[in-house]
This record gives structure tokens, C-alpha cells and sequence, in this order.
């Protein structure tokens, strides 16, 4: 979905109500074109019980419908909006063309000839994906259906960089699963401290298998594996920092670590 000038030019980030509210337009103009229909059997004017039932299975609330959270007493909330947007992205599928049918007993009817699920996600992706961005710290529904964090301005290109193939089972494997936790949004801070330390042994495994110094000196290999020694990411020594601010100085060392890994491996490659 274009993005026009104001949001190009003076970002504004988003609250929780007006990412509701952005949510429910972006419902309901699926919906009218019958986006919900194929897997959900949504329409304008038809609600099935079956999907209030499943979404309140699988969610623990009832989300349909959507325009109607607070007259049902719903709090609007970041994880109620993120929830429901996932479970949409399930059952989203784009209708094809509108044609007479038959019944096997001769009833005439119209209906779509068929549903294309994977041209609905895509449309779907990029309607939510134009305003989740807005949200925070910026956040996008992936292939997968899955809301994460993109990171702030400029740290997105990192996360968002060509992993390039070199070794699957010991780089690049581990890597972007490093790069999969680091973007959950409800990571604490032990969980956080892992995915530094799974780049750490990335590292770890290049030094090892004489890789590393092919491209850096020993002084700065060296201070990679300081910087993990000395945050308390790996080891658990009396000499380590312990008074620091954890949610900065770990973002700082995983991006670092991360834009090292680029690097390094693109060197090697080359």
C-alpha cells in the first residue's frame, strides 16, 4: 500500500487506539471484498458461529466482531490487536472470478470459481505491514504470520540483510535464529543475552576453524570476544561489568555483533 507524503516525510507513531482503529478499516475492507470468506465464511452480512467460536479458543477472547470490543467490554490492547491480526492472516484468501454453478440435483447458483490463498496473504501483508511500521518501534506481519520487531531506523537494515549462504549448520542457521528471537517483541532480557550469545558462538566457530583471522587482525578479533567476556554474555567471572543498563547496552552488542557477522562473512566470501 503507498505510503504518501506526511507518512513519508513526518512519521507519526501510532497508539494503541489508532492501531485498533487502522486494524478494523483494514477488516472491513477485506472483508467487503470477501477476502474472509473461502477459509471463514465472512461476508458483510454473514458472521458464522464457527469462527467466533474458534477465535475465542484460540485467543482467549472474542475478537468478532472486531468493531464491537468495546461494546463487549474488551480492553483495546497492543496483544488483543497483534492476536488478531495473526489469526486474520490465517484465514485470509482472495477470491477469484464470480460465475454461475451447478449442484450435483440441478440447483443454479453464483459463487467464486475458487480462492487464491497466497495472492490474499500478499495483499493482506501489505495493507497491515503499511501501518504496523507506524506502531512503536516499528513492527511487520511476516510470511509466516508472524508480528516482529523491525528495529528502530537504520538498525532494520541490519536485521533485514541477505543472510548469505556460507555454512547452514554452523553460520547461517544460527544466525537466523539469533535474528528470529532478537525480534520477538515479548523477549526479556535473559532471552536477549541468548541471542548475543548465539552470535557469539558463531564467532566462536570461525576462530576455531581458522576462518576468522582470514579477515580480521588478532586485535580485533580479540576484542569481539572481549566484548561478550566482558557484558556477562558468556563467561561468569568477578572482573565483569555488572552496573550497566541492560536493555541498551544489549541492543548495542547485538546489533555490533550482527553488522561484524555481515561483514566478516562477505569478506570471506569475496
Amino acid at each position: 500500500m503507498k505510503r504518501y507524503y506526511t507518512s513519508r516525510n513526518k512519521p507519526h507513531k501510532l497508539t494503541v487506539q489508532e492501531l485498533y482503529r487502522k486494524l478494523l478499516n483494514a477488516y472491513i475492507l477485506l472483508r467487503n471484498k470477501d477476502y474472509f470468506k473461502g477459509k471463514a465464511g465472512i461476508t458483510k452480512n454473514n458472521l458464522p458461529e464457527e469462527i467466533t467460536l474458534k477465535a475465542e479458543l484460540a485467543l482467549g477472547f472474542q475478537a468478532f466482531p472486531i468493531s464491537k470490543w468495546r461494546d463487549n467490554n474488551i480492553v483495546v490492547t497492543e496483544d488483543h490487536i497483534f492476536d488478531v491480526i495473526e489469526l486474520l492472516c490465517d484465514y485470509v484468501s482472495k477470491p477469484g472470478e464470480w460465475t454461475e454453478m451447478t449442484t450435483d440435483t440441478g440447483w443454479n447458483y453464483t459463487d467464486y470459481d475458487g480462492y487464491d490463498d497466497a495472492a490474499g496473504q500478499t495483499e493482506y501483508l501489505e495493507l497491515v505491514n503499511s501501518f504496523l511500521c507506524d506502531y512503536g518501534s516499528g513492527y511487520e506481519l511476516t510470511g509466516e504470520g508472524t508480528i516482529l520487531s523491525i528495529g528502530s531506523s537504520g538498525l532494520q537494515y541490519i536485521l533485514d540483510a541477505d543472510i548469505i549462504p556460507y555454512d547452514e549448520a554452523n553460520v547461517d542457521g544460527k544466525v537466523r535464529k539469533a535474528i528470529l528471537k532478537w525480534r520477538n517483541r515479548h523477549l526479556d532480557m535473559g532471552e536477549r543475552r541468548q541471542a548475543i550469545r548465539e552470535l557469539a558462538d558463531v564467532f566462536e566457530w570461525l576462530k576455531k576453524t581458522k576462518k576468522l583471522e582470514k579477515v580480521l587482525n588478532r586485535k580485533d578479533e580479540a576484542a569481539i570476544f572481549e566484548i561478550a567476556n566482558s557484558f556477562a554474555i558468556r563467561h561468569h567471572e568477578p572482573k565483569q561489568k555488572k552496573e550497566y543498563d541492560e536493555t541498551i547496552w544489549y541492543s548495542w552488542i547485538f546489533h555490533f555483533y550482527l553488522a561484524t557477522y555481515h561483514a566478516v562473512i562477505r569478506m570471506l566470501k569475496k
